[in-house]
């Protein structure tokens, strides 16, 4: 990890479990300024985040952009192979999701786009996709600063944590940004939303 980009982005301090709940905070301000919608319905941000933009790499080692996924209801997902909590749990539950969503499921797109681009090659996130057993996803990475504008840009927390000696983590959000066919920010939902209402949300934001 670059520790100038760590120091210079994220600041350091040992208070891990305080930042983590920091973290949370970020999350939920950023919901409150959202549209509030029907109950029993995932969070809407139409008009509230910009159109999906970037220019990375796939996890097939191929350079990639939003265009490339153009036509499919894109849900956007910030985590890394190395996470031990927060990724496995949000990853198993978007396979059910798209279970859930059945024939419908080849209409979306899962982009799990690493915040930890100096460990995570593009054959580390194939591998670690495969895991899930989910055909619709796709693994992201790039430049440490390239990964930084694409959070900053939908408002994205994390924050590196790497102790002398230690493993290390990278404090980070459950949030799944939805996008729908061309590439608009429709929905945010975190893991409190049912998976039933979450697969409910993509149909309708499917072309008929």
């Amino acid at each position: 990890m670059n520790k100038n980009f760590v120091n210079k982005n994220f600041g350091g301090g040992p208070n891990f479990s305080r930042r983590r709940i920091a973290a949370g905070l970020v999350i939920v301000l950023a919901m409150g300024a959202c549209d509030s919608t029907e109950q029993g319905h995932v969070k809407g941000v139409t008009g509230h985040l910009p159109d999906l933009s970037f220019s990375l790499t796939s996890d097939k080692g191929q350079p990639v952009t939003a265009k490339t996924y153009e036509g499919k209801v894109l849900l956007m997902y910030f985590g890394f192979t190395h996470c031990r909590e927060e990724c496995p749990i949000s990853m198993a539950r978007l396979m059910r999701v798209m279970h859930l969503l059945g024939a419908d499921a080849d209409r979306a797109h899962i982009l799990f786009v690493t915040v930890d681009p100096n460990r995570d090659a593009p054959g580390e996130l194939r591998r670690y996709l495969m895991q899930f057993d989910i055909e619709q996803a796709t693994g992201l990475t790039g430049s440490p600063d390239e990964i930084g504008r694409l959070a900053k840009r939908y408002r994205n927390a994390y924050r590196p944590h790497f102790p002398p000696g230690g493993d290390g983590d990278i404090m980070h959000g459950d949030a799944v940004y939805i996008f729908d066919t061309q590439g608009r920010a429709r929905l945010l939902a975190t893991s409190a939303d049912p998976e039933e209402t979450l697969a409910q949300d993509l149909r309708d934001l499917l072309p008929a």
